[in-house]
């Protein structure tokens, strides 16, 4: 039978608040626990998981809410969400390799305003499950008015002091100013569904996504892409920049702990696909990137001095935590600087202050090796960083990038892509789409097509209307390309010349050729207003052929040729598609429609 709450709470209110907390003690016991992972997006490991009330309906609430607006109304939220952060903990705390992961736990931000609120216990909770404090993130919902800077900061100040790290949940759903955010930096910003809902279809979307996130890492927080539920979300997200992911698509809440916590499989297969250029990008930064030691946060402060004095080129220190973490750096001119001060020696030699490190330490924007170098600059020119960039993998410490070394970085980038863009379009060229090919028909997929894009009726256009009105004609079919393909992640490249190619994989056939169709039509529409007036009215182009003789040509179009690759074939390459296509285009010029599809059936080579 289901506690009856009210009955309950108001049975005798003479009685004083410790009966009514006992029969909150049999509530809490009542509500259970579901784990949802957060994942970082370029590989698939799992970062932490959110803790999501579930059977609170079991102990007669008609909302999670509903149960925190009662324990307010009645004097006992703080009593109640202690419980339920100790049942959070210690289930947490059951799971594989926990001391490795973070618990992002939802609490009322009213909990603070509580006339029994004492700090501390969180602390020893998580000392009794055996650790450290900032494995807990205490998420603060933007559903309650936190637009209050100075609340706010007091409430990241409380938690802060105390080892902890701040999330703030749902943002742009309610009442926080970016003001706000900027003043008070927490930690992690995680996005509100409603923006993720459609991030890849919807433009707007997509830049408010985009936005949060080059500001989110200006502050040197991070973001959480909330309510993933799609591949092309998911894709989406880790394109704009968003360091964390969570959400259906990647898993749904259970209350049963999973078997293992180190990586979810079937994101990291997806996490592989379709990485074209982030591999380079990833190369070029290690070759840059700045081996510099880091330093733990219970170091002694007096040993920092040591740490400069040994490493007299180092500007700043890396501090990380026990568990590799980066937590920010220590700048030599800062330390010093105190150092210099009276009594500053003094200080730091107190036993008081020997283990705190904290006052020395200072924001830094960190990111994953795996995110695209543009990113990084764009991040760094955001956050005006004299320090730098922290580069992590899978969330551990992996160097630093300061300003030489970025740029250096980003200059070998430009010169390598160089080499294989086309230089009209900046498409990926011949040797990028080979090496792209090789690699993505090695790999077995259940649904992938190429297909081939040539203008029809090109030469007798570029020959009436020069060169350049034929690159701005190229220049168009390029832009085209990138909005009609845009909902799935196509790889799309310029053979050379009117012809592009492109590549898709783990999307339905259908789909695949109503992509390839919507280019078409967009291209047949839009070049019309390339003509001139009367050619335009006229419908049709008089030119001469090779021969010179004066004939008259349609107006351009784009014929296409897809091809169906066999999903277990690892033998094929580029070229026997390309022979394929060819067959294909030679049917679809013929066509109405000026599109063929067809398999490649070849036996195994």
């Amino acid at each position: 039978m289901a506690f009856d709450v009210e009955d309950e709470l108001t049975a005798d209110r003479s009685v004083g608040p410790a009966i009514r907390l006992r029969n909150w003690k049999q509530i809490v016991e009542k509500v259970d626990f579901a784990f949802q992972p957060i994942v970082n997006p370029h590989t698939g490991h799992v970062f932490g998981y959110e803790a999501l009330l579930r059977r609170w309906e079991d102990s007669g609430f008609e909302s999670i809410q509903s149960l925190f607006d009662t324990a307010w109304e009645t004097g006992n939220l703080h009593g109640v969400d202690m419980m339920l952060r100790e049942k959070a903990i210690n289930k947490f705390s059951r799971l594989p390799d926990a001391r490795r992961l973070k618990l992002f736990y939802n609490f009322d931000s009213r909990v603070v305003r509580t006339r029994d609120y004492q700090p501390g216990r969180t602390a020893e909770l998580l000392r009794k499950a055996g650790l450290e404090r900032d494995t807990i993130f205490l998420e603060i919902s933007e559903r309650h008015d936190i637009s209050n800077a100075q609340y706010l900061q007091d409430i990241l100040l409380r938690y802060r002091s105390q080892g902890f790290k701040v999330a703030i949940d749902d943002y742009g759903s309610g009442f926080a100013q970016l003001r706000t955010l900027y003043e008070c930096e927490p930690d992690i910003i995680k996005i509100d569904r409603f923006f993720i809902d459609g991030v890849d279809r919807d433009r707007r979307k997509e830049l408010f996504v985009s936005q949060i996130t080059a500001f989110a890492h200006m502050i040197a927080a991070q973001v959480v892409a909330e309510g993933v539920e799609t591949r092309e979300e998911f894709l989406c997200c880790r394109r704009i920049g968003c360091d964390l992911v969570q959400g259906f698509f990647i898993a749904r809440p259970s209350v049963d702990l999973p078997e293992r916590t180190d990586i979810v499989p079937a994101i990291s297969g997806v996490s592989l696909e379709n990485r074209r250029g982030i591999e380079r990008d990833g190369d070029v930064l290690r070759s840059y990137l700045l081996d510099t030691p880091p330093i733990e946060n219970n170091i002694n402060p007096v040993e920092i001095l040591s740490y400069f004095q040994k490493n007299t080129d180092i500007a700043i220190a890396p501090v990380i935590n026990r568990q590799g973490e980066p937590l920010g750096v220590i700048r030599d001119s800062d330390f010093k600087a105190f150092i210099y001060t009276p009594f500053g020696r003094e200080l730091l030699q107190n036993p008081a202050n020997r283990t705190n490190i904290s006052r020395f330490l200072r924001r830094c924007p960190i990111a994953d090796i795996n995110t695209s170098l543009s990113e990084l600059l764009e991040t760094f020119v955001a956050a005006d960083s004299l320090d730098g960039v922290i580069l992590t993998e899978n969330g551990l410490y992996l160097g630093v990038l300061d300003q030489s070394a970025l740029l250096r970085a980003v200059n070998e980038r430009n010169t390598l892509n160089a080499r294989d863009e086309n230089p009209l379009t900046r498409l990926p060229g011949n040797s990028a789409i080979y090496r792209y090919a090789a690699d993505a028909l090695a790999r077995p997929r259940q649904r992938r097509f190429a297909v081939y894009f040539d203008f029809d009726n090109f030469k007798p256009f570029n020959d009436l209307y020069g060169f350049r009105q034929g690159d701005r004609a190229i220049l168009l079919f390029k832009d085209i390309l990138g909005k009609a393909l845009s909902q799935n992640d196509w790889f799309v490249g310029h053979i050379g010349g009117d012809d592009f190619f492109g590549y898709v994989q783990s999307v339905d056939f259908e789909d695949a050729v109503c992509a390839v169709q919507r280019a078409q039509s967009m291209f047949d529409e839009q070049i019309k207003s390339f003509y001139d007036a009367e050619t335009r009215d006229r419908g049709y182009l008089i030119g001469k052929t090779r021969n010179g003789d004066s004939c008259d040509f349609p107006l351009m179009t784009v014929s296409a040729a897809l091809v169906r690759i066999p999903p277990a074939r690892t033998d094929i390459t580029l070229d026997h598609i390309s022979i394929e296509a060819a067959k294909l285009k030679t049917i679809a010029k013929n066509n109405p429609e000026r599109f063929a599809s067809g398999y490649y059936d070849a036996p195994e080579i």
